[in-house]
């Protein structure tokens, strides 16, 4: 007896699109939405007023600096090991697997894992940057190589070297290529950057967690102008013309500003806007005295 197949109907992308919204009301329903402010409309309006009366004197140069020295030499050596990845990731699975492993973690779960062994350090904030990005930069770079054009190698003698052929034959034509995408990807490390200043390496994130729970609005609308300012200058700082300059200047900002970070301990020291503090207190006065 012929047994009768259980056949599901297929959904259309605009069924399933009701489904998640209906999905969504639903939970939205049941949600825990009860707001515990004392005047959320009265803070609403200090945010606001904080947002457009920017306190620009309120940013640091030290936190701008860092910020900067962690993208530039995390995003370095995840582009320098992935450039190295490339060359074997169509080749090794086991290559492919570390890769897909490696990016599929965010940067600030890297920190959180690499905190616990190096501490409050600079070595967790590049870490947790180069990690992922070499991953990344693996799995492109990787396909931007199988997808140049091989007339050039093919002329070579057939006694020449896999990496003398890539550098030689290859690299030339897509040099440009890894240099757009290696400044791309800086501009992502800069925001990956201010997002670990959250776990309390003093970058310009540190400071505007410390400067919303403090409430002080205009200090960190700041710290946002000069962030923003930071990217949209990216093309004028960040050239071929600059690059040596500022990878030594980034080195030499990570060993000399960071001298006041702890090695081991997650409760180490770092700098607030206007005194040293312990990273683990979570609680701030107000600005206002309430």
């Amino acid at each position: 007896m012929a047994t009768r197949l259980l056949v599901l109907p297929r959904l259309s992308y605009r069924s399933v699109s009701l489904l998640l919204l209906m999905a969504a009301l639903l939970g939205l329903a049941i949600a825990d939405l009860r707001v515990t402010a004392l005047d959320p409309w009265l803070e609403l309006r200090r945010l606001l007023t904080g947002l457009l009366h920017t306190d620009v004197l309120a940013v640091e140069a030290r936190s701008l600096v860092l910020t900067v020295a962690f993208a530039v030499v995390g995003v370095g050596i995840g582009a320098t090991a992935g450039l190295a990845l490339a060359l074997v990731f169509p080749h090794v699975r086991a290559v492919r697997v570390l890769c897909a492993f490696l990016r599929s973690v965010h940067e600030m779960f890297w920190a959180l894992l690499l905190i616990n062994v190096t501490g409050l350090s600079p070595t967790t904030g590049i870490l947790a940057i180069a990690l992922p990005y070499s991953g990344i930069f693996a799995k492109v770079f990787s396909e931007m190589i199988e997808e140049a054009d091989l007339a050039a190698v093919r002329v070579l003698p057939k006694a020449t070297s896999t990496i003398s052929a890539f550098a030689f034959a290859r690299l030339p034509e897509l040099t440009e290529q890894f240099k757009n995408y290696t400044l791309y990807r800086l501009e992502c490390g800069l925001r990956s950057t201010l997002v670990l200043g959250f776990i309390g390496l003093p970058t310009i994130g540190f400071q505007l967690e410390s400067y919303f729970r403090q409430g002080n609005y205009a200090q960190a609308s700041g710290l946002l102008l000069s962030f923003y300012v930071l990217i949209g200058t990216r093309r004028l700082w960040a050239r071929a013309a600059t690059l040596p300059l500022l990878i030594a200047g980034s080195i030499a900002a990570l060993a000399f500003l960071t001298d006041s970070l702890g090695g081991g301990s997650i409760a180490a020291e770092s700098p607030l806007a206007n005194g040293r503090g312990t990273r683990i207190i979570l609680t701030f006065p107000r600005s206002d005295g309430r």
